[in-house]
């Protein structure tokens, strides 16, 4: 007869067990949506509960539908509990294996609880698939896992070991020492088993709570350092933003290292772009501290190809970050130069556009060893640098291609001269000058006469050599000061800044003479060119540029009446009826 009836304790492993349901309920409520598994675990604690509950029910209900109900469900939660671990630990892997044994514990524990009823070979059948997967939890929580991870699930795993151990110790006891065949009269060592194992049920519920709030703690440590990084990088990234406004692409990669050495504890570092093709430096930076306390050694510009490098172009070769924690033990190195810093460790990280290295950042001399966290940020540093350097030496280009489409905007594309948007702008500032200064304002415009009839006759092309003739002549005989525009089609406009109506007039022959005196050819066949000019002075009917222009094209348009080839100045003609 058993000290302790067995169905009390069995009684009082529901009630544990109850509790222990509840608190992992708890857990489940309060991170099921931050860690994965847990729902795994609940599921099992539920199936624990019904399996004490038919063994609780035992005489109550058909023996047979306790004992199997009793024991598949303990196993069916033991595998759901270890489903949901690798899944939490991220270690997740087949089941098939498990599916089939549980599979076939089914048919073991269908076979001798009603074919053949046998205690005996039900705690062996029972143990065994315990064993089996306790030992697969153990082997996950304590080898499986990464080595942090294993900080906060070694106590689960010691535990599992503890339920493998169990179930092995009750293997064995049940070949030395058959039990007979009724669960109730079964003897000690059973009701020992079963208070083992409710024990080691409540410190494995006990190790998984801790498990979840030592890895809860971790995350939330990581996250305050990521955003103590984060913050940190942003404010660098601002920092040298701001810095590429106000200084040329070196001294930008040099203040990227100083920020970089302050933040790994590094002594030395350098940053270099790299010409894939030809296999060599384009352009070298080193940080402040390098160059004026340590490295004395004649390098830029000078620096050996990469062919011949050392170990720092591991990462070019390896085309990834490359540490070198033991810089002194490496076969491979070459030496330094006269004056080179001395190297105790490096990290070097190479930047990769389409698939070539595109520049290498290195830092060098921590106190300590370099890590991946040290990579991360350094990588991280050398991108944004280089897409800096990028961006600014796009911003040049797109500046140098903005003045060249501004010079087209405000350029006639056939004569080179400037188009009717440029002359009204600058007329406009000229105009301004002449009122403020009371300075006299002179206006030429000029039109080819009959140009009609050069296209008609020779064709557009011919038009095209006539304009470019007559462009020709007008901007070798004005000043420098004055304004020469194509205004559209055959017509012209020149602006006589602080000029004279007598010496307005004096231009205006000098052109027209000179284009109808000048030689103007289409294939080798000389054309006769005239053009017919106006001028008007700003004045009183004048008072603004736009006045100033019809009064000018008044005057042309009298002098294309008077027989064209001639200049007419502005005397209140009729306006030209068009």
């Amino acid at each position: 007869m058993n000290i302790i009836d067995i169905k009390t304790v069995a009684f009082s492993y529901m009630i544990s067990n109850l509790i222990c349901l509840i608190v992992i309920l708890i857990v489940w409520i309060q991170y099921r949506k931050r860690f994965v598994g847990i729902g795994f675990w609940l599921a099992d604690f539920v199936f624990q509960s019904l399996s004490l509950l038919f063994l609780v029910l035992r005489g109550a209900i058909p023996d047979a539908v306790s004992m199997i109900g009793t024991s598949f469900f303990a196993v069916a939660g033991t595998v759901l509990v270890f489903i949901g671990l690798e899944r939490f630990t991220g270690k997740r892997g087949f089941q098939i294996h498990n599916y089939f044994l549980l599979g076939l514990f089914l048919a073991v524990l269908l076979y001798f609880s009603v074919i053949v009823p046998d205690l005996n070979m039900r705690n062996i059948s029972f143990s065994a698939a315990l064993f089996v997967i306790c030992l697969q939890g153990a082997w996950l929580l304590l080898f499986r896992v990464d080595i942090e991870l294993k900080k906060i699930s070694a106590a689960a795993g010691y535990v599992l070991i503890l339920f493998a151990a169990t179930s092995l110790f009750r293997i064995v006891f049940s070949i030395a020492v058959p039990a007979v065949n009724n669960y109730e009269d079964s003897g000690l060592y059973n009701t020992i088993v079963l208070l083992s194992y409710q024990m080691l049920f409540i410190l494995f519920t006990f190790s998984l709570v801790l498990m979840v709030n030592r890895r809860l703690f971790r995350e939330i440590k990581m996250d305050m350092m990521l955003r103590e990084q984060r913050a940190i990088i942003i404010n660098l990234r601002l920092v040298l933003w701001e810095y590429s406004t106000t200084h040329d692409v070196k001294e930008l990669m040099q203040k990227a290292l100083d920020e970089i050495e302050e933040l790994t504890g590094s002594l030395i570092g350098f940053y270099h772009f790299v010409d894939e093709k030809k296999k060599g430096l384009t352009l070298q930076a080193w940080s402040t501290r390098t160059r004026e306390k340590f490295c004395k050694a004649e390098g830029e510009n000078m620096h050996y190809s990469l062919k011949d490098a050392g170990v720092w172009v591991d990462c070019v070769r390896e085309r990834r970050p490359v540490i070198h924690n033991d810089y002194a033990s490496l076969s491979h190195k070459k030496g330094l130069p006269p004056g080179h810093a001395e190297v105790i460790r490096e990290l070097v990280v190479p930047i990769m556009r389409d698939r070539k290295v595109v520049s290498i950042l290195g830092v060098g001399n921590k106190p300590v060893e370099y890590t991946q966290d040290d990579i991360e940020l350094v990588e991280y540093i050398a991108d944004l640098v280089w897409t800096i350097v990028v961006q600014k030496q796009a911003d040049e280009k797109i500046k140098v291609l903005n003045t060249r489409l501004e010079r087209l905007a405000m350029t006639d594309e056939l004569t080179s001269l400037e188009n009717r948007r440029a002359f009204l702008l600058q007329g406009e500032v000229e105009l301004k000058r002449s009122n403020r200064y009371k300075q006299p304002l002179e206006m030429i415009m000029l039109d080819i006469d009959y140009f009609k009839n050069i296209n008609d006759t020779f064709g557009h092309e011919a038009g095209d050599v006539v304009l470019r003739y007559v462009a020709d002549v007008l901007r070798k005989n004005v000043r420098n000061a004055d304004v020469v525009a194509r205004l559209g089609g055959e017509e012209f406009g020149i602006l006589l800044p602080n000029a004279q109506a007598a010496a307005a007039i004096v231009l205006a022959e000098r052109l027209r003479a000179e284009i109808e005196q000048g030689t103007c050819e289409f294939h080798g066949k000389k054309m006769i060119v005239t053009i017919s000019l106006g001028i008007a002075e700003h004045g009183e009917k004048s008072d603004d540029l736009h006045t100033l222009i019809r009064n000018a094209d008044i005057a042309m348009y009298q002098a294309k009446r008077e027989g064209r080839n001639r200049v007419a100045v502005f005397k209140n003609y009729p306006q030209p009826v068009e």
